[in-house]
C-alpha cells in the first residue's frame, strides 16, 4: 500500500513539475525568424552550391498551402491580416524534396504593418544538394484570388476553364478554397483596357467524382452564396474608391427603401488577383445583378413572369436572364414605360404612377445628384418589371459607378478618365426623376426635400462619407495592392489623394444642400452633358 502511495505521489510530483515547466517555458511554434540565415551563414550555403536560374522551386507552402505568386518576378504572395501588430506563426517550406529554404531578410524585424503598406520585398534563398536560386516573398493585407486556366492561356471571349483559389488573410487554418471554374471576359466599353473584367462562374465535380459538372455555390467576405461572380477591374477609376463608395451608399439607402424579397443593391470587396502565376493586380470581387439577386420570377416559373431590363446605351436596351426566345410581348412593360416617358405632361402625370415605383425612381435621382453620376444619365441602368397587385410596375437600380464624383469619360486619354472642376456644379439630368419633380407627380417635390434631409442624416451625412473613404482608402493603400496595381498597370488611372476627395464629397453634399431647398428651381441648374 505505502508502495502504491509512493508510486501516485511520485507521479503527481512529475505531472505538477511538467505543467510547470510548461508555464515557465510554454513551447513555441516555429516562427519565419527562426528561418533567418545570417550573411555568413549564406555565403556558406552558397559558396558550397552552383546558381542556378533553372527554377528550384515549382511552390513555396505556408501552413498547409501552396502561395500564389509572380512567376516571371519569382516573388511569392501571402496574405496576412494587416490589422493585427503582430506576425502571423509559422513557417516556409518548399514544395519540391530535396530543396530547403531561408530568409536572407528577417521579416520579424521590421513593423508589420509597414511592411504590408511599403509592400517590402524579402529575399528568399532555395537550395538542394547543388544549387540554389533567389526569390522573393511580398506579405498582402488583401484577400488573394489565383485564377489558373487548363491550357495556361489568359482569359478572354470564349469560355474558358481551370481552377480558382481564394486566399483568406485573417486566418490560416481553412484558410484556402479552391473550385473548378470557367471565365470570360465581360463588359462594355471597359472590353478596350488593358486590364480586363471578368464573369467567373463557380463548378464541382458531381457526386461521383466524374462525368458532368455541376454548380458549385460558395460564399465570400459575407457576400451572398452563389456559383456566379464579376472581377471588376476598377482600370479607369484612379482612386480605386469611387465605385465602392457609390454602391455602398445605393445598398444604405435607395436598395433597402424598396419593399422586397430580394436585394436591390449588390456588393464588392476588394481582392488581388493573380492569372496563370502572373499578379493581375487590384481587383473588386462582386455580386451580380441577376434574377436571384432582385428575386424575380424568371421564365418556366411561377407565374407571372417578371422582367429584368438593362439600359446599355441612349434608346438601346436588354432583357436579361436566360430566355429560351425573346419576343415583343417581352419587352411590353418596358414600350410602355417608355412611351409614357415620351407623352405630353398631362397624360405623363396621371399615367406615370401605374407603371413605376415613383419613390424608388426619386430615390434613384436624388443618388446620381449626389455621387454626380454622368455616366447613368442613359446607360447603365437595370429595370426590374415586377408583378405587384394585378399589375407589372417598374423599379430601377443603378450600376456601375466608376464615372462619379467628378470623374468624365476622356477617350483621348490612356485610361480614358479626366478629372471635370465644371461638373461638381452640375446638375445631373436624369429625365425620369426631371419630370417627375418638374410636374410634381405624387407630391414628387416635397418628397424629395423631405428624402434629402433624412438621408443628410445617414449616408449623405459628412461623418458616414469621412469615415467610408477613409475605410476604402486604407483597405488599397495600407494593404500594399494600390502601389502593386500602378506598377503593374502603367497606362490605369491611380491617384491616392483621398483628402482631396473627401473634400470633394462634402462639398458636393453642402451645395445640394442649398439647391435641394427648391428641387424645381434646382432643374434650372446647368446640365452635364459629352
Amino acid at each position: 500500500m505505502r508502495q502504491k502511495r509512493t508510486a501516485l505521489g511520485i507521479g503527481l510530483l512529475l505531472l505538477i513539475c511538467g505543467y510547470l515547466r510548461f508555464v515557465a517555458f510554454p513551447v513555441r511554434e516555429p516562427d519565419m525568424g527562426s528561418q533567418t540565415l545570417s550573411e555568413s551563414e549564406a555565403e556558406e550555403l552558397k559558396a558550397e552550391r552552383a546558381a542556378t536560374e533553372e527554377g528550384l522551386l515549382t511552390g513555396l507552402v505556408f501552413a498547409g498551402e501552396e502561395l500564389p505568386w509572380d512567376k516571371g518576378s519569382g516573388t511569392f504572395y501571402l496574405p496576412v491580416d494587416m490589422e493585427e501588430e503582430t506576425w502571423e506563426t509559422g513557417v516556409f517550406s518548399a514544395a519540391d524534396s530535396g530543396v530547403k529554404v531561408y530568409f536572407l531578410d528577417n521579416p520579424l524585424a521590421d513593423d508589420k504593418q509597414e511592411a504590408v503598406r511599403e509592400g517590402k520585398s524579402y529575399r528568399l534563398l532555395a537550395v538542394s544538394a547543388d544549387a540554389y536560386q533567389e526569390y522573393a516573398v511580398v506579405f498582402s493585407g488583401l484577400l488573394i484570388l489565383t485564377l489558373d486556366t487548363d491550357t495556361g492561356a489568359e482569359i478572354r471571349y470564349d469560355e474558358i476553364y481551370g481552377t480558382l483559389r481564394f486566399y483568406e488573410a485573417d486566418a490560416k487554418t481553412d484558410w484556402v478554397t479552391e473550385s473548378i471554374m470557367s471565365g470570360h471576359i465581360r463588359g462594355g466599353s471597359s472590353r478596350l483596357n488593358h486590364k480586363k473584367s471578368y464573369k467567373i462562374t463557380l463548378y464541382k465535380q458531381n457526386q461521383m467524382g466524374a462525368g458532368d459538372l455541376r454548380k458549385n455555390h460558395l460564399s465570400f467576405l459575407g457576400m451572398r452564396e452563389d456559383n456566379e461572380w464579376l472581377l471588376y477591374a476598377m482600370y479607369s477609376e484612379d482612386t480605386k474608391v469611387r465605385d465602392k463608395l457609390s454602391l455602398d451608399i445605393w445598398n444604405e439607402s435607395g436598395a433597402l427603401a424598396i419593399d422586397s424579397e430580394g436585394f436591390y443593391g449588390y456588393h464588392m470587396e476588394y481582392v488581388e488577383v493573380f492569372q496563370n502565376g502572373e499578379y493581375w493586380g487590384i481587383y473588386g470581387l462582386m455580386e451580380p445583378v441577376d434574377y436571384k439577386q432582385l428575386d424575380l420570377t424568371g421564365e418556366g416559373e411561377a407565374q407571372p413572369e417578371e422582367y429584368l431590363y438593362k439600359q446599355k446605351d441612349a434608346g438601346v436596351f436588354e432583357l436579361k436572364g436566360s430566355w429560351t426566345e425573346q419576343t415583343e410581348e417581352d419587352f411590353e412593360v418596358l414600350n410602355a414605360y417608355l412611351a409614357c416617358l415620351e407623352s405630353g405632361d398631362s397624360a405623363f402625370a396621371s399615367e406615370i404612377g401605374e407603371l413605376i415605383d415613383v419613390d424608388n425612381a426619386l430615390d434613384v435621382w436624388l443618388y446620381l445628384q449626389a455621387v454626380i453620376g454622368m455616366d447613368n444619365i442613359e446607360r447603365n441602368i437595370f429595370y426590374p418589371a415586377v408583378w405587384e397587385d394585378g399589375q407589372y410596375r417598374l423599379r430601377f437600380m443603378p450600376w456601375d459607378m466608376d464615372y462619379s464624383w467628378g470623374n468624365v469619360h476622356d477617350f483621348d486619354a490612356g485610361n480614358r478618365t479626366r478629372f471635370s472642376e465644371e461638373i461638381l456644379t452640375m446638375r445631373i439630368a436624369w429625365r425620369l426623376g426631371d419630370r417627375l419633380i418638374e410636374l410634381d407627380v405624387d407630391n414628387a417635390r416635397e418628397k424629395v426635400k423631405a428624402r434629402w434631409k433624412e438621408l443628410r442624416q445617414t449616408v449623405y451625412s459628412d461623418e458616414w462619407l469621412t469615415e467610408h473613404i477613409d475605410a476604402y482608402a486604407h483597405q488599397v493603400t495600407d494593404s500594399g495592392a494600390f502601389a502593386r496595381d500602378e506598377a503593374r498597370w502603367i497606362y490605369g488611372g491611380h491617384n491616392d489623394d483621398y483628402e482631396s476627395l473627401k473634400e470633394l464629397a462634402l462639398d458636393r453634399m453642402e451645395f445640394l444642400d442649398e439647391q435641394l431647398a427648391d428641387p424645381l428651381a434646382y432643374l434650372d441648374l446647368e446640365e452635364y452633358v459629352e
